[in-house]
């Protein structure tokens, strides 16, 4: 279950957000999502210094040194990095795994799926971006099998938790969007599409969590909230004429 917490900054308490699922293993690994009182990404000139102080309060409360720090050019594709020890910047990168202890990354969204996956036994986790485009490239199958090829991760030992993306309601598509993402679930389409006046209505949410259950993963922690529904939280690009400002999704291995 996903619940909001707060963290202390110059400017007082910052609303943030957390999956549940994770609680049991903070000792090892620490994970967050920022909201509308603590975003840490915009272009907005009268927003970058409020971004930039709740950046250094989000980094202290995590631990982070810029030095442990891995980040990505997000470009909505179904890329995905495997993180060595040196701190870099990938490029038409929308997925970071991470296995070094205190490696740290941090990825931005305004009503795309944001997706955690994190293996305990081995301490592995990867913070995944999962627009539409991710999706039908099916980013998160591509996350889970990369963790079992590379660090013997079991699919059915994963811990996900999806955070807040748009609501189904809300993201209107075209027939060919649809058919992408319906070839990238195995399961009964009405579960993941809506109908109605010509448009098609696909549940991002669901449709990630179905791919990571079809690739063996149990233990999935949708969020409730949307973007675009609880938009007093959360930023939405469709709802908010483009904005540029982000929520983002931080994480960090002990």
């Amino acid at each position: 279950m996903f619940y909001f917490d707060e963290i202390k900054s110059k400017a007082g308490n910052k609303k943030i957000l957390k999956s549940s699922v994770f609680k049991e293993f903070e000792g090892k690994f620490k994970h967050l999502f920022t909201t509308k009182e603590s975003f840490i990404k915009t272009k907005e000139e009268n927003l970058i210094n409020i971004a930039n102080s709740n950046r250094e309060a989000i980094f202290d409360y995590l631990e982070i040194k810029n030095n442990d720090l891995f980040e990505i050019k997000q470009t909505h594709t179904a890329n995905i990095a495997i993180c060595g020890k040196t701190p870099d910047i990938k490029d038409e990168t929308d997925g970071v795994i991470l296995h070094n202890s205190c490696s740290a990354t941090v990825l931005n969204f305004a009503d795309c799926t944001p997706v955690i996956l994190y293996d305990p036994k081995n301490n592995i986790a990867a913070g995944l971006h999962a627009g539409w485009r991710g999706t039908a490239g099916q980013i998160c199958r591509h996350g889970v099998k990369m963790m079992k090829e590379n660090f013997n991760t079991k699919p059915d030992k994963i811990i996900a938790a999806i955070g807040p993306c748009i609501a189904k309601e809300d993201f209107e598509t075209g027939e060919e969007v649809y058919e992408m993402l319906r070839k990238t679930v195995k399961s009964n389409e009405q579960e993941f599409f809506t109908y109605k006046n010509g448009k098609f209505y696909p549940d991002l949410a669901k449709i990630n969590a179905c791919q990571l259950e079809e690739e063996g993963v149990e233990t999935i922690d949708i969020c409730k909230f949307k973007t675009t529904v609880n938009n007093e939280f959360f930023f939405s690009y469709r709802k908010e004429n483009k904005t540029t400002s982000r929520i983002s999704m931080v994480i960090k291995l002990i």
